[in-house]
């Protein structure tokens, strides 16, 4: 609904579906570059999976509770379509579009991008209090400051980098397919880990 809503509003501003990176005649090359960026990303998993110096970063409490049908509805379904559908249109989709308009490309892309890391102030409080790699800075509120700075900062940076998939492919639906396929298998990556780690 949200994403239906945002879509909308720049229709009717007059954005057209090129601007915004839904134009027809970009979906097979939107669609060739998802396919790519998800099997980059599932190999990418793999690998640090399988690493030990890399396998703590998928130690999140959030992702070990629960079953199968929890991972397959947060995995296939919420961050897909209730996490990347959205924040990509919202961000990639429609600020850059609108920004861009009025001040140029390398402005859309710095304020889409800022804007996407201040949308996760509050997630990453979460992230805080739930991700094991935060035991080590502490709980105080210096120490969730910091987290919130680090993820503000890190999550601006993909978001340029969104922004340059986005551009370059001419098409929403590649930043959209790695956004699900980062947050996604991630996520089901962390419970498998989890899941195993608990068997043993």
């Amino acid at each position: 609904v949200a994403t239906a809503v945002l879509l909308a509003i720049a229709r009717i501003d007059g954005i057209t579906w090129t601007q915004l990176g839904l134009n027809k005649s970009s979906w097979q090359n939107g669609i060739i570059w998802s396919v790519i960026v998800i099997v980059a990303v599932t190999v990418f998993y793999a690998i640090a999976a399988s690493l030990p110096f890399t396998r703590a970063g998928f130690a999140d409490k959030r992702a070990a509770e629960g079953g199968y049908r929890r991972v397959f509805y947060h995995s296939v379904i919420r961050i897909p379509f209730g996490t990347a559908l959205m924040e990509e249109v919202a961000f990639r989709g429609v600020l850059l579009a609108v920004v861009t308009l009025s001040w140029g490309v390398v402005a859309g892309v710095v304020v889409s991008s800022i804007v996407f890391g201040l949308w996760h102030v509050l997630p990453s409080l979460d992230f805080h209090d739930s991700h094991d790699a935060t035991a080590r800075i502490g709980d105080s509120k210096k120490a969730k400051a910091s987290s919130v700075v680090a993820t503000v900062l890190g999550t601006a940076a993909a978001g340029v980098g969104f922004c340059v998939l986005r551009l370059w492919t001419d098409s929403l639906f590649p930043p959209i397919a790695l956004h699900a396929a980062l947050n996604g298998i991630g996520f089901a990556v962390s419970w498998g880990l989890a899941r195993r780690l608990r068997d043993l």
